[in-house]
């Protein structure tokens, strides 16, 4: 008979439970592992049916904001759609901000509510129509996925600004949905400006949205004042008033384009249209043209009188002084400006001015433009809508104020008095400038990190008359298209 040692039946026994053990563990692994991948599994899909429904409720906003104002339009006609809003809906609020439009020019503001289509999703994420936009807030981030059918067209100086809200407030359920118009207000009685600018002002819980809009269609500067403690924004189109000339460094009608390292001070640029001077340059050559010439280019000249010249050169070794101590000094060119040398204003203490006006281009190459003991204000360049600026290349500075705006667009045309063929603005500037004044032009490019731009600050609240008394532009007329239309929704057979 063979006997199993107790050693032996203990290591079998061993084994076996060893290999139990490791079955059980591998069991509890099995379901850990599997439990953990139901649960990511889960979380995946709970995600990606929440993105799918947020992007389908998105398209049914912008959608919805379509129809909204094919209804503000048509009174006679019933719209529809199938609105995605979810499971848990979306709320019509009525009266949760305003519009108001104002202006010098205007009697009283016109002053328009608006409502809002609000869903939350299970994030937080809200979508939002509000004034036939829509907007998505995502934490202290707000885009605009669809914009408000409001324009400023300045070639035709024609705001247009429909302002749709909706009425009731109300719970919307996915399915089909009934739109259709109560009433328009429109204001016929306030429906010119004359020479003045007109300011939007939008109080809304989506004001973000709101600045994020104007910044895309107008850029940053059209944007004038923001007020996060009442949720507002304010907005300025139309032209600028005459008084307000050179109270801002560089004032440009469509865009300013500056080198990285360019000492630009911030807070220095703004966007904003002035009246062009070309019937009031095109009447002062005809007054002037039989006027004295300059007497020279180098050396002393009288000031105090009107001088009439077809184009004007100061060579590199020319300085020009205009003594204006006595009065008013005024220098017309019917075609080009070329500075390589010096220009100087010496108003001896006075507050006498310096006035140039051209038909032709202002091109300072190497050339000093100063003041002697007075401000930038005491010496001013005026062109016409088409006058070209050119300042540099070479180490050049300008003292003083350029007047030279535009109401067409400027577009991409390249500069023709700048040689380095490279820049596509009104004004050009490059390589050692100094400039110090006040620029008011269609577009401006500060081309080099050499150049140095600072406001004068004694141009602010300034009393600059653009022109002689004797001559007036004619009015600026600013047409307002501004309607108020009420819009009902609701979900169909509820």
């Amino acid at each position: 008979m063979v006997r199993q040692s107790v050693g032996a039946q203990f290591q079998q026994s061993s084994r076996a439970q060893s290999a139990m053990l490791g079955f059980v563990i591998l069991i509890g692994m099995v379901a850990t592992v599997s439990t953990g991948l139901f649960l990511v599994a889960g979380e995946t899909v709970t995600s990606l049916e929440q993105s799918s429904e947020q992007e389908r409720v998105e398209t049914a906003f912008v959608e919805l904001s379509q129809q909204m104002s094919t209804a503000s339009s048509n009174a006679d006609v019933l719209q529809s759609m199938d609105l995605e809003v979810g499971n848990d809906g979306a709320i019509v609020k009525k009266e949760t901000g305003n519009i108001t439009v104002s202006s010098d020019a205007l009697d009283d503001d016109i002053n328009l509510t608006i409502g809002t289509i609000e869903y939350e999703g299970e994030d937080g994420t809200i979508l939002a129509y509000q004034a036939g936009s829509v907007f998505r807030e995502t934490g202290n981030e707000t885009r605009v996925l669809s914009s408000p059918p409001i324009y400023y067209e300045r070639t035709t100086e024609t705001l247009t600004l429909p302002v749709v809200t909706v009425s009731g407030e109300q719970d919307l359920g996915t399915g089909s949905v009934g739109i259709s118009h109560e009433e328009t207000e429109t204001f016929r009685e306030s429906s010119v400006v004359e020479n003045e600018s007109v300011t939007i002002t939008v109080q809304s819980e989506y004001y973000r949205g709101w600045e994020s809009y104007f910044e895309q269609q107008a850029g940053d500067t059209v944007v004038r004042n923001i007020d996060h403690d009442t949720q507002t924004v304010e907005v300025q189109v139309g032209y600028l008033s005459v008084d307000e000339a050179f109270e801002d460094g560089i004032v440009v009608s469509e865009n300013f384009d500056d080198f990285d390292n360019a000492d630009v001070e911030d807070g220095t640029v703004r966007e904003g249209a002035m009246p062009e001077l070309d019937p009031i340059i095109e009447e002062m050559i005809d007054d002037h043209e039989d006027d004295d010439s300059l007497p020279t280019t180098d050396g002393t000249i009288a000031g105090n009188k009107t001088y009439f010249e077809d184009e004007i050169t100061i060579d590199s070794e020319d300085e020009l002084v205009v003594d204006t101590s006595a009065g008013n000094t005024t220098i017309i060119a019917d075609g080009n400006t070329s500075i390589e040398g010096e220009l100087v204003a010496d108003p001896g203490g006075t507050d006498h001015e310096l006035r140039m006006y051209t038909t032709g281009h202002f091109d300072i190459e190497g050339g000093n433009i100063s003041v002697t003991d007075g401000n930038a204000g005491q010496l001013q360049l005026y062109g016409t809508s088409d006058t070209h600026v050119g300042i540099g290349p070479g180490k050049s500075s300008f003292h003083g104020t350029i007047y030279a705006p535009r109401d067409e667009p400027w577009g991409d045309t390249e500069n023709e008095v700048f040689h380095q063929g490279q820049c596509s603005e009104q004004v050009c500037m490059q390589s050692n400038v100094d400039f110090t004044g006040a620029l008011i032009a269609s577009s401006a490019n500060v081309h080099s990190a050499s150049v140095n731009f600072e406001y004068d600050d004694e141009l602010e609240n300034n009393d600059i008359d653009l022109y002689p008394e004797t001559y007036s532009l004619p009015p600026q007329l600013t047409y307002l298209n501004v309607a108020h239309h009420e819009v009902n929704i609701d979900n169909r057979g509820r």
